[in-house]
């Protein structure tokens, strides 16, 4: 349930790709375009959720595949909503902006203004909390966090499991990902406005932006019409139900539900005076850091400048990308973890709309003998260039298939030829090595530019 951190760095990674030959083709085209590219990751059971697909103002595509509730077998439709999980923080930056041009707050405020009780609170400021500047532990990380997380939790008792932490590095000093920022954000937002944080949001964001069909997940209890459950990878093409988490844990960092349809909204909103000045926009979506903006990534993929909103949380993965040069909108919203949207498929959808050359879909599932599956179980350790440095994984053979583990965490590893596999979880493409007399010495794990590899260890 809790996502390893190296997600981040694997999502940041996939954004890159490269640049293609044309430009602008027709809508009825890029539909076409995209709806035989994405056919296959349905098939393989690699896409389920919503895509929609925007520019200049234009729908383009738009099309649900999978199932909201696979017990049930509820299709997914443009209605489903689904939870949003860290694509919440821009709305949460957004909130912060709205106070400030309302001289409620500046980000250079200290944190001790709003909260004298937490410890540290006057060596950091709201725009460190915004940029992921301040040194604040992450509550994710805790090692009890899966436990915890399955209960519900208000904001200040969210606060009090990391407020007498050690800061990791001195505020302002760099910058690592950490979703206390976001949740010690909406603590602040209650502290200056006396309204809930989800009472905020309903006021001054989805209302104005006229997203009727999102809303704040902080009570486990309150039914959410047309709301998807979330599922995990599980062998060749499946899926299982994903752990259970109490999505108030999530509040100010991905406790959000939405729709594709609103997210756009949402963007739209944010192209206009609806939400934010131009001049706050221009400062801190514009002028500001290059790497996290309040709630956004900067990049620039396939020769176009890209502001990009990324989650993942139990069941759920997010994406909202915004072409702001080029007025493109690409909204990804899936009820599984597997995490393709945010690697190939969002960058590749980006090319259709550019004239570009997209990425070959997804090899399907092969079938190669048991033996050929057990001879490349085992043991197996990256070295220091991996996302988590020098870390081990075991390959467990399956009827059909391979379990990978790390740490915790399972994903699995699906034959797409007898010498190709696909890490279904991260939609890592896996080659075993062997020696000349044919033992397996070790793997490598491709994803998106980014090559790995992995020694095999001896096993007593």
């Amino acid at each position: 349930m809790k996502p390893l951190r190296p997600l981040l760095q694997i999502a940041c990674v996939l954004l890159s790709g490269g640049v293609g030959y044309c430009q602008d083709p027709p809508d009825a085209q890029v539909a076409s375009r995209m709806g035989v590219y994405l056919k296959p990751f349905a098939e393989t059971g690699n896409l389920s959720g919503t895509v929609l697909v925007a520019r200049k103002g234009r729908v383009v595509f738009r099309h649900s595949y999978g199932m909201a509730n696979y017990e049930l077998q509820v299709p997914n439709s443009p209605e489903t909503r689904f939870h949003i999980a860290s694509v919440s923080k821009p709305f949460t930056g957004a909130a912060i902006l709205q106070l400030q041009e309302q001289r409620r707050l500046s980000v250079a405020d200290p944190v001790s203004r709003f909260l004298p009780e937490f410890p540290n609170g006057g060596r950091m400021t709201l725009d460190n909390l915004l940029t992921h500047t301040s040194g604040i532990p992450d509550i994710n990380d805790a090692a009890d966090y899966d436990v915890f997380a399955r209960s519900p939790h208000t904001l200040p008792e969210l606060v009090a499991r990391f407020a007498h932490l050690p800061l990791e590095f001195e505020p302002g000093s760099e910058s690592r990902y950490s979703n206390s920022n976001d949740v010690l954000l909406a603590l602040i937002l209650e502290r200056v406005t006396g309204e809930s944080y989800e009472g905020y949001l309903r006021k001054h964001i989805f209302d104005p932006a006229g997203m009727r069909d999102s809303g704040v997940d902080g009570d486990a209890s309150r039914l959410i019409p047309a709301a998807a459950s979330g599922y995990v990878p599980a062998g060749l093409s499946g899926y299982e139900k994903a752990p259970y988490v109490d999505w108030s844990n999530k509040t100010g960092s991905g406790s959000l539900y939405s729709t594709a349809d609103d997210l756009y909204r949402f963007h739209r909103a944010l192209e206009t005076e609806t939400l934010l000045k131009s001049a706050t926009r221009q400062k801190y979506f514009v002028d500001g850091p290059e790497d996290n903006r309040y709630g956004w990534y900067m990049f620039e993929r396939r020769g176009h400048r890209l502001m990009a909103a990324k989650g993942q949380g139990s069941g759920f993965t997010a994406e909202l990308d915004r072409y702001p040069d080029d007025d493109v909108t690409i909204i990804l919203l899936t009820n599984s973890s597997e995490t393709a949207s945010q690697g190939p498929v969002a960058g590749d959808l980006a090319a259709i709309v550019f004239g570009q050359e997209a990425s070959p879909p997804p090899l399907r599932p092969v079938a190669i003998p048991a033996s050929a599956l057990a001879s490349y179980a085992g043991r197996y350790q990256y070295g220091p260039d991996y996302f988590l440095p020098n870390a081990s994984l075991t390959l467990t053979a399956n009827p059909g298939f391979l379990d990978m583990k790390i740490g915790d965490h399972h994903s699995p590893v699906v034959p797409v030829s007898h010498t190709e596999f696909l890490e279904r979880y991260y939609f890592g493409h896996i080659a075993f090595t062997t020696d000349p007399s044919g033992n397996v010495t070790g793997l490598t794990c491709r994803y998106g530019s980014k090559t790995f590899t992995a020694r095999r260890l001896q096993t007593n």
